[in-house]
């Protein structure tokens, strides 16, 4: 009697494991799909970083060697100012007035990090140290593109109008003798010495600025290679 009674519950016990386990496997499958999916979401989106990255490198450093170009001529007209003397003082002039009138920018494309850190699926990249470098991102370029506005700024509202004031040629306006006009006065000028001087430790700034960023980016990059092997 005791035997009879326990078989359906044996069955039930048995029919109950079945239905668990096989919601368990139907769990375990969809993780397994998702997490398959997720990795190919992530090669996508490291792919996509790469690419992006390494356009912001190649930016980076074209932008760098301008700026270490801009320090070489302001040192040279600080030079110029205070020995009044110098084979190309012409070159070195107009050199320093064109850097000085000119609001360069940098455009760079963080189209796919941005929409990576805006969906909130960052966690979708396995390493730990590439989600760091990318969250920081925003905050080392944010120094470049500040730095960039302050100038634009700095043109704008220091220096053109100052030469505007002074009536200095801002363009290469040139006596028949190949000299330039108000070379004397500007060279004589200590206002524009000290605005070359301030010009001078802002471009030596920014120059850090883009070093930082350079290398910032190329860790970015290799931290994208070892994650896409």
């Amino acid at each position: 009697m005791t035997r009879t009674h326990n078989i359906p519950w044996m069955r039930i016990s048995v029919e109950a494991t079945a239905i668990v386990a096989s919601i368990l496997l139907a769990f375990a499958i969809d993780a397994w799909w998702q997490d398959r999916q997720d990795r190919i979401d992530e090669q996508e989106i490291l792919a996509g970083l790469k690419s992006e990255f390494v356009a912001n490198l190649d930016t980076l450093t074209r932008h760098l060697a301008y700026a270490q170009r801009d320090v070489q001529t302001l040192e040279s007209m600080v030079m110029l100012i205070e020995n009044s003397q110098s084979n190309n003082a012409n070159s070195i002039v107009l050199e320093t007035l064109d850097e000085m009138t000119t609001p360069a920018t940098t455009d760079l494309g963080n189209g796919t990090l941005n929409a990576l850190l805006s969906s909130g699926r960052i966690e979708i990249l396995q390493s730990k140290e590439l989600r760091i470098l990318l969250t920081a991102w925003d905050g080392v370029i944010g120094e470049v593109w500040d730095d960039q506005a302050n100038n634009a700024k700095m043109v704008l509202e220091i220096y053109i109008p100052y030469l505007i004031q002074e009536n200095y040629s801002i363009f290469s306006i040139v006596e028949s003798s190949g000299k330039l006009v108000d070379m004397d006065r500007l060279l004589a000028d200590e206002t524009f010495l000290t605005l070359v001087k301030l010009r001078h430790g802002f471009k030596s700034h920014l120059v850090g600025e883009f070093e930082q960023a350079i290398s910032e980016a190329a860790h970015i990059i290799v931290e994208i290679d070892n994650s896409l092997r």
